[in-house]
């Protein structure tokens, strides 16, 4: 069995290999050798990883290197070099950059020249990847800003780099300069010109970015642009490529003759599969020491290959993707670079990463950015899940669906509309959904123009999992205020579905972090580390050079902790690694500013450093002993989904047991408070609290770093990677076990003979009868106005149900109770006359017993005070400012109808529900009221949590004791004051604060303790229950399911009326299209 992993890249990459000098010849050789000079072998590693660009969408070209591989999560890696800001001491630097090679260690940079005349290396093959087209050009949004006018713009360009601080690049100048993109799915051909290759050798050892893809933009009005921007994407222009913006040329026209006139060198070089450092490296991890430990036991991968493939020829492809499926466990989709440039670059990373993260882009500077960028994420999304659906039909679907590797488990926000459009084709799989990144809140998720496409793509899973609480409750909030869904204890039930939405927080390899941390070349560097900073506190933190890693907060809280506490500037420094470049220019310049203003605060600045600023990467045992020597970690993001760094820390700090400085808007801030008993949260727009951390963390006792450090290491080696994966593909499971117990609207019809053999089955009891009548088939479709009537609810005539079921109510051992929303004033105007009729008003708040003048409350009546109020007032406010709508008010239930509205004005009604359903269950989250407010039909209904259940609780629980009307008033309270004392002491996991009423026992029959099957006469031996497909009525279907499943009664039948139109998932067991047929069914004793 196989749990097939979709995720945008795969695990591997592909590299050609070319020659040193064979494939360009004249000046183009010169510029080569010139590039390779001063560069340094790398030592080989078992796990060759390679090493792409930083800039590119696809990489360019990526020199792929033999580097010892490290941990595969949010560890620092041989990233690339980040342009220098301003060096903060050489010095220093050179401590880090310039040290001689360790023994056994990896090797870095070679000064530029050390091996000019190493003819070997000078000879060594070189490795390519094929550039993209459209690499070169984007539409500028509201996030990235345009470049400077005098930046290249241009064809992809040939570019040669061999330094790990510089970069050298040749634009290419050609007369057209490229053919058609062709469809999405359209491969390019092998008589297609060459558009562009990096060349880099296999020498360097420092160089993460060995060649940077250009990211010019072109101007927005740029009128050819715009208006041939379609015929770009899908190739129906024969001269598109020649409405681009003005770009310049090489300096040699023999080297673009020789370059333009070459071979498709992708055709006949020779090409290898190696692991890749693009994507998602810790679920990479995970997966793999998963494997390994036999946690799972066969995965197939799918996505995409983190190279462009237009210049590769078709035959290539297939070659390729032949080999990846055939020798890595690997299903390759091969989109063309304008689609992946539209989907990864532009609305990946310029619409969606920055909306989540709270950054909300304003209005795009052009239209066409936004709706062009969409259609390629929703074609690249639609490729992958035809490779999901190609490989599960392939591997899984003959085997058994109840396996638990029978799954496929989906990743991401480049993938969020897959599991829907699997779902669509293979409505029975297991599917699984993992978010790695922050979701924001309801208010910030709205803002996208194609929010209501992602969530329902999203509610294509049976499991979405986040990694923290607030993740949960903010999806939670969206889908109930956008989709109108309702949200439960489980997830979300949408349109008949239900989504189960949980927390699985991604860990990391302790176990083999910790053999790198005691390793000899680690060792060695923390000597070096205690020998230079042996007399100073060494504060310790690595972030990406953006606005949102908080870099800027964490500097001015420094600042100010040191202008406090004069006696630290002399002997504290701040190590601060910078593992990126920024593409902000003002926001490096502001970080520079104060750095210098930071290191003018010594006295003798010649001497002493409060700040180390590296501008780029260092070697991974060079960070893992700065973490061992630290004695301070410092992570200050303003918003991130989890941060692996800090956990990273926490092992590596066994020795020093150092305090961590945590932002509280990190994902992982919740996992690591121990409730204050563990990492220091701080609030990095709180520079003064921030900057008293500081000094908190510095002057810990030792005690106090005992006990934070062992609360926060015991949940970072109990919560590792393997436990992440186990987790979650048990979530998944549950999950889906859950909804097959659910049946879809095709269910077997309740027919006369079946009602016939449920009668007889049910001689030797009691047989109770529940029927609500007012909501048939009231689905919560919202996205359908002419699903739903607008209006009040019916009721259906009293004498008519009394003659239709005449024979039924004859029997002495059959109980009839009808559930309604009415109030009990209305329900006895309209059924008091019929005694042999219980009646349940207000959907379970009140219960009058057969043959009782008396109404009985389930609920607490004094705690009506405490919420109806507020809800009315809230409930009339939004009817107010809503023309057409209106508010029902019960004795326990507060309606607000969408009315006329829903007709005339429909999307702004959706609003107005979703806006109160939101407000309710956010003001009452976690009360003791445990009110909820649901969507039925075309009205939000707010009571108190699953009153209907429990209504059917008390009725059993009183015919299987025989109890007399009399006594069912004090049965009653005692089942409430029962259920009050089993309150949980603690908060549910799940966001959504309401108690699990199925958890409390339900009260058995008389012989509930024998053996026998059979349950005594005088107890209750047969339940029937029919209603709607609303989220008011599941829980009951489930419940009655389950009482003949654990031998609580013999026999059960649940039954939905559907309406002709219905399509939705139930979990009762048979089904009828209305109330007059299930009525003529119920007449038919015999």
């Amino acid at each position: 069995m196989t749990v097939i992993i979709a995720s945008l890249f795969l695990p591997y990459t592909v590299q050609f290999e070319i020659g040193p000098q064979t494939e360009i010849v004249g000046d183009a050789a010169k510029e080569i050798n010139i590039c390779r000079t001063g560069e340094t072998k790398k030592e080989e590693s078992p796990i060759p990883v390679s090493i792409t660009p930083r800039s590119s969408i696809l990489p360019s070209l990526s020199k792929v290197g033999s580097l010892q591989h490290s941990p595969i999560s949010n560890s620092p890696r041989h990233h690339e070099v980040a342009p220098a800001i301003k060096e903060s001491s050489i010095d220093t630097e050179n401590f880090f950059y310039g040290k001689s090679k360790l023994k056994n260690s990896r090797t870095l940079s070679a000064p530029q020249g050390q091996f000019a005349d190493n003819l070997t290396e000078k000879l060594q093959p070189q490795y390519i990847q094929p550039r993209s087209r459209y690499s070169s050009f984007k539409l500028s949004g509201s996030i990235i800003d345009a470049k400077k006018e005098n930046d290249d713009l241009g064809l992809p360009s040939l570019k040669m780099s061999r330094s790990a601080t510089k970069l050298t690049s040749l634009t290419a100048l050609g007369p057209s300069g490229g053919s058609n993109a062709g469809s999405a799915r359209a491969r390019a051909s092998i008589s297609r010109q060459f558009h562009g290759l990096t060349l880099t050798s296999n020498s360097s050892t420092s160089s993460l970015v060995i060649a940077e893809e250009i990211e010019d933009t072109i101007p927005l009005d740029h009128k050819d642009w715009e208006n041939n921007y379609n015929d770009l994407i899908y190739g129906r222009s024969e001269h598109n490529t020649t409405k681009l913006a003005p770009f310049g040329g090489f300096s040699n026209p023999d080297l673009q003759h020789n370059f333009f006139n070459q071979d498709n060198i992708f055709e006949t070089a020779p090409w290898n599969i190696q692991f890749a450092d693009k994507g998602n490296l810790s679920l990479t991890k995970a997966v793999k020491l998963s494997q390994e430990a036999g946690v799972i036991n066969k995965t197939t991968w799918v996505g995409t290959l983190a190279m462009p493939s237009d210049a590769v020829p078709e035959s290539v492809i297939a070659n390729i993707g032949k080999a990846l499926s055939d020798e890595y466990n690997c299903e390759a989709v091969f989109p063309n670079d304008i689609t992946f440039q539209g989907h990864y670059k532009s609305f990946c990373k310029q619409i969606l990463w920055p909306t989540f993260h709270y950054q909300i882009p304003d209005d795009p500077k052009s239209k066409a950015f936004e709706d062009h960028s969409w259609s390629h994420y929703k074609v690249l999304n639609q490729l992958v899940a035809d490779k999901i659906v190609e490989t599960y039909k392939r591997e899984n679907e003959s085997n058994d669906p109840n396996d638990p590797e029978n799954m496929i488990w989906i990743h991401d926000y480049h993938l969020l509309l897959v599991p829907l459009m699997v779902r669509e084709k293979l409505p029975d799989a297991k599917i699984g959904l993992f978010l790695h990144i922050s979701f924001p809140s309801s208010e910030v998720f709205r803002c996208f123009a194609q929010r209501n496409q992602i969530l329902q793509g999203m509610l294509g899973a049976n499991c979405i999992s986040f990694q923290t609480e607030e993740y949960v409750r903010h999806f939670l909030q969206t889908c109930s205020r956008l989709l109108l869904a309702d949200a439960n204890e489980y997830g979300i039930s949408y349109e008949g579905n239900l989504t189960m939405v949980n927390t699985s927080p991604v860990g990391i390899d302790a176990k083999s972090l910790t053999t790198t941390v005691q390793s000899d070349e680690v060792a060695e560097w923390r000597q070096l580390i205690r020998d230079r900073w042996s007399d100073q506190h060494l504060i310790v933190s690595r972030d990406k050079l953006d606005r949102l890693r908080g870099i800027k907060q964490k500097l001015l809280a420094y600042e100010t902790f040191l202008i406090d506490n004069p006696k630290y500037i002399d002997n504290t420094v701040l190590i601060q690694i910078c593992i990126n470049s920024s593409h902000d220019p003002e926001y490096e310049s502001e970080i520079a500013q104060i750095v210098a203003r930071i290191n003018s605060l010594p006295e003798n600045i010649s001497v002493s450093q409060p700040v180390v600023l590296l501008q780029r990467d260092i070697e991974f045992d060079q960070y893992l002993a700065l973490q061992c020597e630290a004695d301070v970690f410092v992570v200050s993001s303003m918003r991130e989904g989890l941060n692996l760094t800090c956990h990273e820390f926490i092992t590596a700090t066994r020795d020093r047991k150092s305090p961590l400085i945590l932002s509280e808007f990190t994902g992982s801030a919740p996992l690591l408070d121990c409730h204050g008993k563990g990492a220091v949260l701080i609030n990095p727009w709180d520079h003064r609290k921030f900057s008293e951390a500081f000094k908190q963390s510095l002057t810990m006792s030792d005690e106090e770093k005992q006990l934070r450090w062992k609360n926060c290491f015991d949940f970072v080696i109990t919560r590792d990677s393997k436990h992440w994966v186990s987790s979650c593909l048990q979530s998944i499971n549950e999950a889906w076990e859950r909804d097959q117990r659910k049946n879809t609207s095709s269910l077997p019809v309740f027919t006369r003979s079946l009602f016939r053999s449920f009668y007889k089955d049910g001689k030797s009891g009691k047989r109770v009868f529940f029927i609500n009548l007012e909501t048939p088939f009231a689905l919560s479709n919202v996205g359908n106005i002419n699903a739903t009537s607008a209006g009040k609810n019916s009721y259906s005539e009293p004498g008519r149900i009394s003659n239709l079921l005449s024979s039924l109510l004859e029997n002495p051992n059959n109980f009839l109770y009808l559930i309604s929303f009415m109030k009990r004033r209305d329900l006895d105007n309209v059924y008091g006359r019929y005694p042999n009729i219980g009646l349940i008003a207000e959907n379970g708040a009140y219960i009058k017993l057969i043959r009782s003048n008396k109404w009985v409350s389930t609920i607490d009546d004094d705690e009506l005070q405490l919420w109806m109020s507020q809800v009315i007032e809230l409930a009339l406010a939004k009817a107010e400012r809503l023309p057409g709508s209106f508010v029902t008010i019960g004795d326990c239930t507060v309606i607000f109808h969408a009315g006329k509205s829903f007709l005339d004005n429909h999307e702004r009604s959706v609003d107005a529900m979703g806006d109160f359903i939101q407000h309710v269950n956010d003001v009452f989250e976690g009360t003791e009221q445990e009110i909820h407010a649901t969507l039925v039909r075309d009205a939000v209904v707010v009571q108190q949590s699953q009153v209907s259940l429990e209504a059917l609780k008390f009725i059993i629980a009183y015919y299987n004791q025989n109890k007399s009307p009399e006594e069912f008033e004090s049965l009653l309270e005692d089942y409430k004051s029962k259920s009050r004392s089993l309150l949980p002491g603690s908060e549910p996991s799940s966001p959504v604060q309401e108690i699990k009423r199925e958890s409390l026992p339900v009260v058995s029959s008389p012989n509930a303790d024998t053996k026998s099957s059979t349950v005594n006469s005088q107890g209750v031996s047969s339940i029937f229950f029919s209603g709607g497909s609303t989220a008011v009525d599941e829980p009951l279907y489930e419940y009655v399911n389950n009482l003949k499943e654990v031998g609580e009664v013999e026999n059960t039948a649940t039954v939905t009326a559907l309406g002709v139109d219905a399509d939705a998932r139930t979990a009762a067991n048979y089904s009828v299209r209305g109330k007059n047929q299930l009525l003529g069914i119920l007449s038919y004793v015999g």
